[in-house]
């Protein structure tokens, strides 16, 4: 059964990219007669405001992006995310690392996602996790998967990242682990996300594999950009989303490359025409969609 899930991070109101991301990902998941999920990422409770989440709830709402199932919330599963750490220590491959950002930083070099862990506390075999992050050590065999957009995509994680953190110093468990767990327990099937995260996604492989979970439908769409800047929430950036639904749900469609339905039909049937027209094959090959070019000619 096709289960595909919309994640977003409780640290604003949604911006133009992420508002894109939703509806292709509701959009895919509705032609498949599959359900869609909302997740809730707010493991991080400094950056998470439960205002943060109305506003999204509200916005999703007002598009008429109706989720399945109950909202699924991070900050509930930490013990599920134990567990599965946990397991992960019993492979022998995890340690602990007392490394600070700032030594990190002298005596790393910079990779295709941040800096590339040299291995420093593999082999020091600390015993106190308190105030330290664990990492888990990888391999030096590529990671190859075929991306439903993106094409063929290789990584090699101990040359371009390192062993990466599963939990952090603060206690706090990573990104990278927490959604691998997550897509288990949902049985996520399709993942709908921003290039932007087309790095991450071998490291989550690399977890899946470890931990015998099942493969999953990866598709990075194109990221936002505006004047050669990527959307982002820390930069106030929320073109368009003050205006009617329908012109986002018009405006996303053609970011997207889909065919339009008429301009003065209503909300309701532009969203049955999109899911009956959707294809995600029209969408082009690449990273980046600058939104100044879009927004000039609508």
């Amino acid at each position: 059964m096709y289960i595909g899930r919309f994640a977003p991070t409780p640290s604003g109101r949604l911006h133009l990219g992420s508002i894109m991301i939703a509806i292709a990902s509701f959009l895919d998941a509705r032609l498949n007669n599959g359900l869609w999920h909302l997740k809730i990422d707010d493991l991080d409770s400094f950056r998470t405001k439960q205002k943060h989440i109305d506003q999204i709830k509200a916005q999703l709402n007002e598009l008429n992006l109706s989720w399945d199932n109950e909202i699924i919330y991070q900050s509930r599963r930490v013990e599920r995310y134990e567990y599965f750490l946990n397991q992960l220590k019993k492979t022998k491959k995890t340690y602990i690392c007392s490394c600070s950002r700032k030594k990190i930083l002298e005596e790393s070099e910079s990779g295709v996602d941040g800096f590339i862990y040299s291995g420093f506390c593999r082999d020091m075999n600390y015993k106190n996790e308190e105030n330290n992050s664990i990492r888990i050590s990888v391999n030096d065999e590529p990671i190859i998967f075929k991306d439903g957009l993106q094409g063929e995509y290789k990584q090699n994680i101990n040359n371009e990242i390192g062993d990466f953190v599963i939990k952090r110093s603060d206690n706090i468990f990573s990104y990278q682990l927490a959604v691998v767990i997550d897509d288990h327990i949902d049985k996520t099937s399709h993942i709908i996300r921003g290039s932007d995260l087309l790095e991450s996604t071998p490291r989550q492989i690399y977890i899946q594999r470890i931990l015998g979970f099942k493969n999953i439908n990866y598709t990075h769409l194109p990221t936002l950009s505006y004047r050669g800047r990527k959307l982002s929430k820390s930069n106030g950036d929320n073109y368009l989303i003050e205006t009617q639904p329908k012109n986002i749900w018009l405006f996303v469609l053609k970011l997207l490359n889909q065919t339009l339905p008429a301009r003065n039909s209503s909300l309701e049937s532009i969203i049955e025409f999109a899911i009956k027209n959707w294809d995600i094959k029209r969408i082009k090959q690449r990273r980046f969609i600058e939104i100044d070019d879009y927004i000039r000619t609508s």
